[in-house]
């Protein structure tokens, strides 16, 4: 096997060719540049020279209820047919795993082409993509706005400022989300060019967005962000005024959270969930330490967690929760785990996609009940939202 090299800048020219014919991609402007800004705040590794098989670790900042965390998001895992299975993309991932670390780095998320593949390197699905679908006929009427808030239409890169703003104060955000920095809000306008802005405003003071997609007969939705009611009603008014222009509506979105109670007819809304992306914990150690967690105290418990790609990571660890301070160490060797798991069921219980008590009755995890009930009520409830694709 060539051994694995970290890319440099020079490298970018060759590291985009390889990409463009592993997902059968043509060269446009705005992708050009698209790419050219991801590459620059990336790591990136291949094999090969000339370049065989590569991946991009960008790096990225999350936000877990108010933790932040450095994650990096792995995106075109390519290769060239002639190298396709040959494990180059396993030594790839092993090196990028031990860099992440050292950057601090503590988790990373990427959107699989095959979770089964994925998930023999730590990957475990936690987040979905909610689609809601509904004819114009049937849209709602929506209540009248306030009057002192307005909403204009604003090209993409002069709404950045605004957009911001709103989606800097949102709660939503702060489910696993990323704290956007100015060149991901460049790149997005880069990577969609096709999507429009609509910002609403209080006086000089944005207080909501949406960016939308005007796609034939449909007015696709991407994403809606507001402080309140009032610029959410808003921002609704401005939606369904197009309702003469398009037959279906379809709006995406992170959030889990049924809308059909919000309808006179609930049957005319089609809502549809995916699987969308996944996560990895690359320093268990920091990513516990520093998790949010919903208790303020917990008795000594050991964890045997199993990590078959980052040894690092496994073995056997005891967390402590006084009086809101967590602790996460390494436990004696001969200590009785009160809770065997993997890194990838880790994932799920900590990222609220299941909670521990059901992963334990569906034989997921394994452990003591009563180490399962109050471990449990000491991770989040809900699950966490991704507004971001990379």
């Amino acid at each position: 096997m060539t051994e694995v090299r970290r890319l440099a800048a020079e490298d970018s020219a060759a590291f985009y060719a390889l990409a463009r014919y592993a997902f059968h991609k043509p060269q446009s402007e705005t992708r050009d540049r698209a790419f050219a800004g991801l590459y620059e705040h990336s790591a990136a590794w291949a094999i090969g020279s000339p370049l065989q098989s590569g991946l991009l670790g960008t790096h990225f900042t999350v936000d877990l209820s108010g933790v932040t965390y450095g994650m990096s998001g792995v995106g075109y895992v390519s290769s060239y047919p002639e190298a396709s299975g040959h494990g180059g993309i396993s030594a790839i991932m092993a090196e990028a795993f031990a860099d992440m670390r050292a950057a601090g780095e503590t988790l990373s998320y990427l959107a699989p082409f095959s979770s089964t593949f994925y998930r023999r390197f730590g990957y475990e699905g936690a987040f979905d993509q909610v689609t809601h679908t509904i004819a114009a006929r049937d849209l709602p009427r929506v209540p009248r706005a306030s009057a002192a808030v307005s909403v204009a239409r604003v090209p993409f890169r002069a709404a950045i400022a605004a957009m911001a703003e709103v989606y800097g104060r949102s709660k939503a955000a702060t489910r696993g989300g990323l704290r956007r920095a100015d060149w991901w809000w460049l790149n997005m306008a880069d990577h969609y060019p096709d999507r429009e802005v609509a910002v609403a405003m209080l006086g000089d003071r944005p207080t909501g967005y949406v960016i939308y997609e005007r796609d034939g007969e449909t007015f696709r939705v991407h994403e809606e962000f507001h402080d309140d009611l009032d610029a959410l009603l808003a921002l609704g008014k401005f939606i369904t005024a197009h309702r003469t222009a398009f037959a279906t509506f379809v709006y995406t979105t992170g959030d889990p959270e049924s809308l059909h109670d919000l309808l006179p007819d609930p049957a005319a809304l089609t809502t549809s969930v995916r699987a969308y992306m996944m996560a990895r914990i690359v320093d268990l150690e920091d990513f516990m330490t520093r998790y949010p967690y919903q208790v303020s105290d917990l008795a000594p418990v050991v964890f045997a967690v199993e990590d078959e790609f980052i040894p690092a990571n496994a073995g056997l660890w005891q967390l402590a929760i006084n009086d809101g301070q967590a602790s996460f160490t390494r436990a004696d060797a001969h200590a009785v785990p009160g809770l065997r798991l993997t890194i990838q069921q880790l994932v799920k219980v900590t990222f609220g996609v299941r909670a521990l008590r059901d992963a334990y009755n569906l034989g997921l995890v394994d452990g003591d009940p009563f180490t399962i009930a109050s471990v449990g009520d000491a991770f989040l409830a809900h699950q966490t939202q991704l507004y971001d694709y990379f």
